[in-house]
């Protein structure tokens, strides 16, 4: 499953994972998914908003439902999300040459506030590396669709969606 872009269009499409089997090996577990797409004419967006969406799994024949989010509000999330991953990761530009600068000089063994900039500077480093991937991956693959729910037989949604997932 490689990272993908997908527009952000008029209409949408939602490919809905049903999961096959889990094989469980010494190592790793692996699931298999039959995926399949729900697409349409009728599958707009709403023009401002979001509206939820109902659509039905080919396999089980099990009922779910998703929020659909407008376009604007689509492509804004997107961009924020694109925006705060890129900004995380410029800022490592600044923090690893002053991890390097602080790194070699050499510190007083009786001062304690000695490496606290370090430690602080680490930290950032760490967290702007692991978070500024993670937005930008969200906003590169960000559809506008979730709260992903299974709808029961008396109609209520239900976050235990049963071996399906969105892709």
């Amino acid at each position: 499953m490689g990272v993908r872009n997908p527009s952000i269009e008029e209409r949408y499409s939602i490919a809905l994972g049903c999961r096959v089997s889990v094989e469980a090996g010494f190592t790793a577990t692996r699931v298999n998914w039959n995926i399949g797409i729900i697409s349409g004419e009728d599958r707009k967006r709403p023009q401002r908003g979001s509206a939820v969406a109902s659509f039905t799994c080919d396999r089980c024949r099990r009922a779910f439902c998703a929020r659909v989010e407008s376009r604007p509000t689509a492509r804004r999330k997107r961009w924020i999300y694109l925006v705060v991953g890129a900004a995380l990761l410029l800022s490592l530009a600044v923090v690893v040459p002053m991890l390097v600068q602080l790194g070699g000089q050499t510190v007083d063994e009786n001062d304690p506030d000695a490496t606290d900039g370090f430690g602080l500077l680490f930290l950032w480093a760490f967290l702007a590396f692991v978070f500024g991937l993670s937005f930008f991956r969200i906003g590169w693959s960000y559809p506008g669709i979730n709260k992903f729910r299974l709808v029961g037989a008396d109609g209520r949604r239900s976050v235990w969606v049963k071996g399906h997932r969105l892709f």
